[in-house]
Formats: structure tokens, C-alpha cells, sequence
């Protein structure tokens, strides 16, 4: 499949550690590209996937990866295994260890990519994945699988299960802010491992399959949520998850200092990023241990009981997470 986009191929492996497309490192004769085979599964139309990026991209011109077309000038090829698209690799990786001015970086480029999407009209964007940042729906799929037990998992995450019902205000705080802020085009995926570094310096973004009409307070909460604590996601050993305060400010003021200088920002957006995180893990974790309960449907895991870590430790950082009063 490759060749169909790059002609000659001098050598392909897996890349990366995604959750949910099949990702490889194609070498060539005309440099390095990213092949990737889209998950159809979680994105029925990824015919109107790659025209969110297309557009997307012709409107930036930067902070993200090119995509590539076949010769023939097809952005998406089908086979018998599925839909196939390509990308011109960047010279850039996801940090290991983030210093505090690489998570101030990251939190720029963030501000950067959104400040200038601010003059995109959401409408020429298709709403691929409807109520994907929803935690309302959620957290009823939730009910509802903890209802059908199909597992027999239920048992296994009681202090789970009480973390997720508990924090249920959030629901409603999530609902509220998403009237009060203006409609955009968001990356709904901005978490830290989807941000490329050369050092300390934030080159770009990837993994822009959720690109959509939304409110940028999820982007920055995913940011946090993933960038704010030294942890794995999936850490096993609970006690060592938590928000390290100089990275949540570092991430915080990086993005909020670039979107004020830019001008483009309204004050509703701005006061929802301080509750972003919060909101935006609690999410998260609600989707892990929902995944937990149904058997591992969704998220791909290379271990057993991965899904159970990720929301033990996503219900951990929640504790954590600043929450103005």
C-alpha cells in the first residue's frame, strides 16, 4: 500500500504507540512518511475525516504534518483491509521528559494553532464522531454497561465506579460552559503525546482525526490532562499520579498568554480553561473504565487490564486537578 503513495519503499515498520489506528514509518527514496490505515470501526467516514484535514490544512499551512496524495491525486485509498492515507513524516518526536519551557512551548503551539483557526467557519468542517466531547453521554454509557455487567468487571472497580458518580457535577459544568463559549474548529485530541518537539521548541501537531466544530476548552483540558503529570496514563501504581503544579502553569500560561496576544479569544473561553482539565479528565477516565466494564472494546491494550490502570490513574489525577471554587 504504501508504494501506491510513494512509489518506490526501501523500508516500513510500525510506529507509534496510538490507540486506535494502525501507524507505520515508511522510508523511500523521496524521504520519510507516516502510513496510517483508519480505524473504520471509530471513524465510519474517513472519507469525511480527510476532508476535515484537507481543509483544515489549506487554511494552516503549518503546525501541522502535509498530507500526501497518490499520483493520481487520491488522499484516501481503499483495499480489502481498509482506508489507507499518508502523511510527509516531521522532523520532530513527542518529549520523554518535558522541561518546563517545552510544556510552556507545547501550550503555545496549542494557543498558536487555535488563534489561527479562529477565522475558520466551523460549518465547512463535518461533525465526524456527533457528541464525541459529551460527558453526559458518557458517563450513561457508563450506567449503562455497569447496569449490563457483560464481564463480570463490575466488581473489580468499586472505588472506580463511586469516583465516577461522585464527580457527576462536572456533567453539568461541562454543559454550561460549552453555552457560554463561541463554536470552533478544535483538534479534540491535543494531549501531550500528539504535540512533536525539536528540544524544547514545539514544532507541531498530530493525529487529526477528531478535527471538528467544538469549543477549544476540550483541547486545552486534554493538554493538561495529559501534560500536567509525570505518570503514565495507564500507571499501574496509582500513587504516583498526580498534577505537578509548575507543569499545569507551564502548559496553562503558554497556551492562555498566546491567545491573548493574538486577540482573538472571549473572556468565556479564557475562564473555561481553568476548569478544562478537570472536566477533560474526568471524561477520560469515565471512557477507560467504561471500556474496562464492556471488555476492552475500544481502546486497544497490549497488557491485561490496561483499561482498569488507565481510569484507576485518570480518577487519581482528577483528585488532583485544580478546580477553582
Amino acid at each position: 500500500m504504501a508504494a501506491r503513495f510513494t512509489g518506490a519503499v526501501t523500508a516500513i515498520r510500525p510506529f507509534g504507540p496510538g490507540h486506535i489506528n494502525e501507524t507505520f514509518l515508511v522510508e523511500s527514496p523521496t524521504g520519510d512518511h507516516i502510513l496510517q490505515r483508519v480505524n473504520s470501526t471509530v471513524f465510519p467516514d474517513p472519507a469525511a475525516v480527510t476532508a476535515n484535514i484537507l481543509t483544515v490544512y489549506r487554511h494552516l499551512g503549518a503546525l501541522m504534518p502535509e498530507p500526501v496524495a497518490t499520483p493520481d491525486g487520491e488522499w484516501l485509498v481503499r483495499d480489502g483491509s481498509g482506508a489507507w492515507r499518508m502523511w510527509r513524516r516531521v522532523d520532530g518526536a513527542p518529549a520523554e521528559t518535558p522541561t518546563q519551557a517545552a510544556l510552556n512551548a507545547a501550550g503555545s503551539l496549542l494557543g498558536r494553532f487555535h488563534a489561527l483557526l479562529a477565522n475558520l467557519d466551523p460549518a465547512t468542517l463535518t461533525e465526524t464522531l456527533p457528541g464525541f466531547h459529551d460527558p453526559g453521554r458518557r458517563l450513561e454509557a457508563l450506567r449503562a454497561v455497569i447496569a449490563a455487567d457483560p464481564c463480570g468487571r463490575v466488581a473489580t472497580v468499586p472505588e472506580e465506579i463511586g469516583a465516577a458518580l461522585a464527580a457527576e457535577p462536572l456533567v453539568d459544568l461541562a454543559a454550561e460552559l460549552s453555552a457560554r463559549v463561541p463554536r470552533r474548529v478544535a483538534h479534540f485530541d491535543a494531549k501531550l503525546d500528539n504535540v512533536l518537539f525539536a528540544g524544547d521548541a514545539a514544532v507541531c501537531l498530530v493525529d487529526f482525526d477528531t478535527l471538528m466544530p467544538g469549543a477549544w476548552f476540550w483541547d486545552v483540558g486534554d493538554l493538561l490532562r495529559s501534560g500536567s503529570t509525570a505518570a503514565a496514563e495507564d500507571e499501574p501504581d496509582v500513587d504516583r499520579v498526580a498534577v505537578v503544579p509548575w507543569r499545569y502553569r507551564a502548559l496553562l500560561d503558554g497556551y492562555r498568554e498566546t491567545l491573548v496576544a493574538a486577540g482573538v479569544s472571549e473572556l468565556a473561553e479564557l475562564e473555561a480553561t481553568e476548569v478544562a482539565g478537570a472536566i477533560v479528565t474526568y471524561e477520560q477516565a469515565v471512557r477507560f473504565l467504561t471500556d474496562w466494564l464492556a471488555g476492552d472494546v475500544y481502546y486497544r491494550i497490549s497488557r491485561p487490564a490496561q483499561n482498569r490502570d488507565r481510569a484507576r490513574a485518570q480518577f487519581r489525577l482528577l483528585a488532583s486537578m485544580p478546580v477553582p471554587t
